[in-house]
């Protein structure tokens, strides 16, 4: 039997309408003769995903279906990491869909990086594809991963990503479960604890615009929910930094910039006076209130206008 090559995680809470689609994207690639596996956790759906997947895995053998109940994306991207058997990890998002025609094996193969980026293109409600935002790397050279993260604001987009799956078994990198924007922490602890990293100029996924997802919802006490949840994300960054004081120097950009989109956020949202100083007084006892000082002008105007109105 051959080696698997490439394991797809895909997450599912009552995606019914979206997830074939996402599966047929994944099934139309071109792997170059080599194995892949599919594995769909199904977290505690009550619409018709179960049916709908016992129905695919008909005439897909490759997939598989673990069913759990709810317990969040972070905490179903895990039992999918543990079933995992190939060498690298994709995880896809069951409402979204691959855009790539094929998947960039020669390169994997050559390089064997940790970590694999590709290009994330945001599909709008109007039907029109544009990048979604991004760090601009240097296409297809291998470098060192914590080198290349220090002074950026990395993409913290979980699905932007090729990860090879001993590598984050050697390093126990995982998921926070029980919170939102798990990516963050994911992502940063990961690229702190990555060799080495390449970036890919592929057009590799669609993130698809809806409303009332994780980042649009207009839902007050969702949004209050997921702001608590950046600034929980932080504190764990925080305290893994103070713990690996190595690691600091590459990730306080990104640490920073975290505490930028917190306050972003909170600003454009409109929140009550007391829920604001609720959050600005969190992110004081961390140490990221007022903002600490960059030499970037953006930033820099950013942080005066937070002192200021905040």
């Amino acid at each position: 039997m051959n080696t698997l090559f490439l394991s797809f995680i895909i997450p599912a809470y009552n995606v019914e309408p979206y997830l074939k689609e996402c599966l047929d994207s994944i099934h139309r690639l071109d792997m170059r003769g080599r194995c892949f596996e599919v594995i769909v956790v199904n977290d505690g759906s009550t619409d018709g995903t179960a049916e709908l997947l016992d129905d695919y895995q008909k005439s897909h053998p490759d997939l598989q279906v673990v069913s759990q109940e709810n317990r969040g994306q972070g905490a179903a991207r895990n039992v999918g990491m543990r079933m995992a058997r190939g060498e690298y990890l994709c995880f896809v998002d069951a409402d979204d869909r691959l855009y790539a025609a094929q998947v960039p094996v020669a390169m994997m193969e050559k390089w064997r990086a940790d970590i694999f980026s590709v290009n994330i293109l945001q599909l709008g409600s109007d039907g029109k594809r544009k990048p979604y935002r991004r760090y601009v790397p240097e296409y297809e050279v291998l470098m060192n991963a914590r080198s290349f993260m220090q002074g950026r604001n990395l993409m913290p987009c979980v699905v932007g990503y090729f990860w090879r799956r001993a590598f984050l078994q050697e390093r126990q990198i995982a998921f926070p479960e029980g919170i939102f924007h798990e990516d963050e922490e994911f992502v940063v602890r990961a690229f702190a604890g990555a060799d080495t990293m390449m970036a890919l100029n592929v057009d590799w996924y669609d993130r698809i615009w809806r409303k009332e997802s994780t980042t649009t919802t207009t839902n007050r006490t969702k949004q209050q929910q997921h702001l608590h949840h950046m600034v929980t994300v932080l504190q764990h960054l925080e305290t893994w930094a103070q713990t690996h004081p190595e690691l600091r120097p590459c990730m306080q950009y990104k640490l920073d910039y975290l505490a930028v989109d917190t306050l972003r956020i909170l600003l454009r949202q409109h929140h009550p006076k007391a829920f604001r100083q609720e959050i600005t007084s969190s992110l004081r006892h961390l140490g990221y209130f007022p903002l600490p000082w960059h030499n970037e002008w953006k930033y820099l105007l950013f942080n005066l206008y937070t002192r200021l109105i905040l």
